[in-house]
C-alpha cells in the first residue's frame, strides 16, 4: 500500500486509513464507426454485456464488442416509436423500459421479440409532461423530472435560474406524490434590449442521478451530496473532504460564447452583459454525477483545458474510494463493478460509445477521522 504525499500512518491516533485505488482506463470495445448516433447521452447493459443507447429515434443495441446488433422502435408517434428519447433502461429479465420526452410517453419492449408490451403517457394529468423519468422502487413507481415555468426564480431572477421538480408517478403514468423534492435547475443567462434566455455554458445545475430506493441530488460548483428516499424524506448529507481545483474561465471561451449566443435579435453586447451579471470566473467544478451498482457516486471533476478530466467515486460516508482520469470529450454513464460505459465524441463531435475495463495502477492510504 502506498501512502499519499504528506500523509502519515494513523498509530496512536483516533485517525482511521482508508484506500483510494487509482485506476488506468484500458479500452475494450468501441462503437463501430458505421453506427452513426446522433445522440448517445443514455446508456444501459444487460447481463451479457450487450448495450442498449438511447439514440434520438431509435434503441441502438451494440454487443460487447461494440458492434451493432440491431436497432428497437423507429421515428414517429406510434406504439414502439419515438420521437426523442431521454433514457433507455434494462429492466429484471432484460426487457426495456424506455422514455420519449417529446411524445411524453414511456415504453417496455419484451425481450427477444423486442416488441412494444405497453405504452404509458406519463405525467397526464400534470399540464406539462416531465423531460426525463427513471423507474424506482424495483420498478413499482417513476420518478418524473418536470421543470417549472420561468417567473418563479428564487430571489436570483437576473440568473435565470429555474426550479426542477420530481415527482412520484405509479406505474400507469399517473401522480401518486407531488414534488418529492424541487432543486435549483440550470443558471441561464439573462438577455437586456430585448428581453430573452439564452443558455450559459458557464451556468451551476443541479445533478441528478437515481438508484433504484433514493435519489442524489449535487450542485455543479461544490462536492456536497444529499441523499433522498424516492418519497422525498432526506436520508443524510455526504460532504467529502476532498478540494479539486476549478478551471478558470479564459477570454477566448467567453468572447466563444457572445459569437454563438448574438445574433441579429440579440446583439454582442446584450450577452456580454449578461455574462457579466451571471458573474461566474470558473467552470462548473462537476460535469456530472452517476450512482453504480455498488452505491458509490461518481462525479468527472471540470479539468484544466487540454487536460483529462478526473473521475472520482466517493463512498456513502463521504471517502474517496476510486479514480481515474478519462479524456475531456468522455462521460461516464454506467460503472458495473471495474468496467465503464462512457459516451464519447470523436474528432468531428460525432456521438460514440466506448468500454473501459478499470485497471487498478496505485493504491493510496489515506487518513480519515
Amino acid at each position: 500500500m502506498v501512502l499519499a504525499p504528506g500523509t502519515q500512518a494513523c498509530q496512536g491516533s483516533n485517525e482511521t486509513p482508508h484506500a483510494t485505488v487509482l485506476y488506468t482506463a484500458v479500452e475494450r470495445a468501441r462503437s463501430d464507426s458505421t453506427t452513426q448516433f446522433m445522440t448517445a447521452y443514455s446508456i444501459d447493459v444487460d447481463r451479457r454485456g450487450n448495450i442498449y443507447v438511447a439514440d434520438r429515434d431509435a434503441i441502438r443495441v451494440l454487443g460487447p464488442n461494440g458492434r451493432l446488433v440491431r436497432s428497437i422502435g423507429r421515428q414517429g408517434i406510434g406504439p414502439g416509436e419515438f420521437r426523442h428519447l431521454y433514457s433507455v433502461e434494462v429492466m429484471p429479465g432484460d426487457s426495456l423500459f424506455a422514455f420519449d420526452s417529446e411524445n411524453g410517453r414511456a415504453t417496455v419492449f419484451e425481450p427477444g421479440t423486442w416488441r412494444a408490451a405497453y405504452t404509458v403517457q406519463v405525467g397526464r394529468n400534470q399540464l406539462f409532461p416531465p423531460f426525463g423519468v427513471h423507474r424506482v422502487s424495483g420498478g413499482r413507481a417513476i420518478a418524473g423530472l418536470f421543470q417549472m415555468a420561468y417567473g418563479t426564480f428564487d430571489g436570483r431572477a437576473q440568473h435565470g435560474r429555474r426550479k426542477m421538480v420530481v415527482r412520484l408517478l405509479d406505474t400507469d403514468g399517473s401522480l401518486r406524490k407531488d414534488s418529492v423534492l424541487a432543486v435549483p435547475e440550470m443558471e441561464n443567462l439573462m438577455m437586456h434590449n430585448p428581453e430573452a434566455v439564452g443558455m450559459n455554458p458557464f451556468g451551476r445545475t443541479t445533478n441528478v442521478a437515481f438508484a433504484d430506493d433514493h435519489i442524489v441530488t449535487g450542485w455543479s460548483d461544490s462536492l456536497k451530496f444529499d441523499v433522498y428516499t424516492v418519497e422525498g424524506r432526506h436520508r443524510t448529507t455526504i460532504r467529502p473532504s476532498y478540494s479539486a481545483p476549478r478551471r478558470p474561465i479564459i477570454q477566448r471561451e467567453r468572447d466563444s460564447v457572445v459569437a454563438m449566443l448574438s445574433d441579429q435579435l440579440v446583439p454582442a453586447a446584450s450577452v456580454r452583459r449578461a455574462l457579466d451579471e451571471h458573474g461566474a470566473t470558473t467552470w462548473p467544478l462537476v460535469q456530472d454525477m452517476i450512482v453504480d451498482d455498488q452505491d458509490r457516486i461518481w462525479v468527472g471533476i471540470t479539468g484544466a483545458r487540454g487536460e483529462p478530466n478526473h473521475w472520482m467515486a466517493f463512498d456513502q460516508g463521504g471517502i474517496r474510494v476510486a479514480q481515474v482520469d478519462l479524456p475531456a470529450n468522455m462521460l461516464m454513464r454506467v460503472v458495473r463493478g471495474t468496467t465503464a460505459y462512457v459516451s464519447a465524441l470523436d474528432e468531428n463531435d460525432v456521438p460514440q460509445v466506448v468500454v473501459f475495463d478499470l485497471k487498478p495502477s496505485q493504491t493510496l492510504a489515506m487518513a480519515h477521522r
